[in-house]
């Protein structure tokens, strides 16, 4: 059975661009859901809270089950979307850039309405109380997260426009009997 070349270095390193932003993400979603499973005790050890901290604290927790939902399924994008990487296709770059305007748009809708845009703290010291619920850190992680998968899916696309990868794409063989996706070992080789 003839087999079509191995991907061509730009769409390996596309391959693990995205495959990279995919693993980032789905790290967030699990800080997330991790958060949102030790919510309840969190709650329930640093209470009392005053009516407006509960209010806070039920907006904090719906916004971390959204961000969990929203993590999920934009990790699960990126997982189809580094999938079809190595597709040899002449619509694998439309494929990868839709998925990664998406994403973008989606990331950047969860940062604005995300959990931590819930926390409208009146004083330093509820300032302080909220955030044994939602801590800095996640924040912090969250952003930057954001931040690294939209540029790692932006220099992937740019690596699938290169004269290599457009040579994979549209001109290999039409009388290979394969021309799905090839061996993932020749994806993560250098040949």
């Amino acid at each position: 059975m003839a087999r079509g070349k191995p991907p061509s270095r730009p769409v390996r390193e596309a391959f693990w661009l995205v495959t990279g932003g995919f693993v980032l993400l789905a790290g967030q979603t699990l800080a997330t859901v991790v958060l949102l499973l030790r919510f309840g005790a969190a709650y329930d050890a640093h209470g009392p809270w005053t009516f407006s901290e509960q209010a806070q604290a039920d907006s904090l927790h719906a916004g971390l089950v959204g961000a969990a939902i929203l993590g999920a399924g934009m990790s699960m994008l990126l997982a189809g979307a580094a999938l079809a990487v190595p597709r040899r296709s002449t619509r694998t770059r439309t494929v990868v850039g839709c998925a990664a305007v998406v994403l973008a748009g989606a990331l950047l809708l969860g940062i604005v309405v995300g959990p931590d845009g819930a926390v409208l703290a009146g004083d330093a010291d509820e300032l302080a109380h909220l955030e044994t619920l939602l801590p800095v850190w996640f924040t912090a992680l969250t952003c930057s997260t954001v931040t690294a998968v939209i540029v790692l899916l932006g220099v992937a696309f740019a690596r699938l426009g290169r004269d290599a990868a457009l040579d994979y794409y549209q001109h290999h063989d039409p009388t290979a009997t394969w021309r799905g996706f090839i061996s993932w070992l020749n994806i993560v080789s250098r040949h």
